[in-house]
């Protein structure tokens, strides 16, 4: 938000003017969001008894899926809000 990716006129403060911050933004939350979200996804299931360890992977991934796609229906919010 506060980098030149596409200038427009309500954004007048540009923190971040070189192309490679939003490149880099970008890599870094990928890789955080794909380790941190792998990490329960490994461990959840082994906090609990092993007969409830299936349904256990099935609820986590429901809700990671959930959490994506609301977090992918309010970003079109923010940008319009921005």
């Amino acid at each position: 938000m506060l980098c030149n990716f596409q200038p427009r006129e309500h954004v007048q403060t540009v923190f971040f003017s070189y192309d490679l911050f939003p490149i880099l933004f970008i890599s870094l939350l990928g890789i955080t969001n794909g380790y941190l979200g792998t990490l329960p996804m490994i461990y959840g299931p082994k906090v609990v008894p092993r007969d409830l360890a299936e349904p256990a992977g099935v609820v986590m991934s429901f809700f990671l899926t959930l959490g994506l796609a609301a977090g992918s229906a309010f970003s079109v919010l923010i940008v319009h809000i921005i």
